[in-house]
């Protein structure tokens, strides 16, 4: 069995979000830059993460680039993962090593999609000053595009035409919080996991993750699991459509990821021998 989990939001979480001095006294961080922490997960979600990560193929799938995910240290606490793929799919790792194979594929795969400067000449039509925030636009990996947003001052009905345009030349829109993502559609979470799949000749697989971008990766999976917060549990308060197969946990914040870990645990599903 394969275990996909997305990681910030759904497995590790900011100082932030951790709501109360019992917690407090659990974290133990799992991610430094410029010498502090600023990732954090439960002492308890860490040792089960450790337990499940040897029964099972655990795939840490994340937005972040290449160089964000460097950052975490999840191997420090003995979590065990071969693969983690990064840059929303674009890029897997292998033992530490980038899949040069896969790596051509989503190459290949770009010549359908909309060259990106024509993308984004498209986009900086309506990115105004008033809602993006000046100067922040970044190319992820040199895979899709990212900016900053004043979230409540978004342009709905010209944003929802361009987001029409961009699907019908293969380009996805998304909000994260205050950021805005546009990704080529052949990079993408769900793709990547079913390369892996095929790689290791593994059917079976578990996907968590707490937003939009890992929407398509849990539609595919076997058990499909997100936190009580963020942008798909928003969608599923709205009564939005095509949530029905996701499990939503009953906690939220940094107590969500011990949840996950359980659901995992009590699916019963243990290495596949092939």
């Amino acid at each position: 069995m394969l275990f996909a989990s997305d990681l910030d939001q759904t497995l590790i979480y900011s100082y932030r979000t951790i709501m109360s001095n019992e917690i407090i006294a659990q974290i133990r961080p799992v991610e430094w830059l410029d010498d502090r922490f600023i990732s954090y997960m439960t002492q308890s979600a860490i040792s089960k993460l450790r337990e499940i990560s040897q029964e099972v193929l655990f795939v840490p799938v994340t937005t972040r680039t290449k160089l964000q995910y460097q950052r975490i240290n999840l191997l420090g606490y003995d979590i065990v993962y071969q693969y983690a793929v990064t840059s929303n799919g674009g890029t897997i790792f292998y033992r530490g090593r980038e899949d040069e194979d896969w790596a051509q594929q989503v190459l290949k795969g770009s010549d359908n999609c909309l060259a990106a400067q024509d993308l984004i000449n498209k986009f900086e039509e309506i990115a105004h000053s008033s809602w993006v925030i000046e100067d922040s636009g970044k190319w992820a990996d040199n895979l899709f595009y990212y900016c900053l947003i004043e979230r409540e001052k978004i342009p709905i009905s010209e944003l929802a035409a361009f987001k029409i345009w961009a699907n019908e030349n293969n380009w996805e829109l998304s909000v994260q919080g205050r950021k805005l993502y546009l990704v080529p559609r052949n990079i993408n979470k769900k793709a990547a996991i079913q390369y892996i799949q095929d790689q290791e000749n593994i059917n079976r697989v578990v996907a968590a993750g707490d937003s939009l971008l890992d929407l398509e990766m849990l539609k595919a999976a076997e058990l499909a699991i997100a936190p009580a917060h963020g942008e798909l549990y928003s969608l599923y308060k709205q009564g939005v459509s095509g949530l029905e197969r996701i499990r939503f946990t009953k906690r939220s914040a940094i107590e969500a990821a011990e949840e996950i870990i359980d659901l995992v645990a009590g699916s019963g599903i243990k290495k596949e021998v092939v």
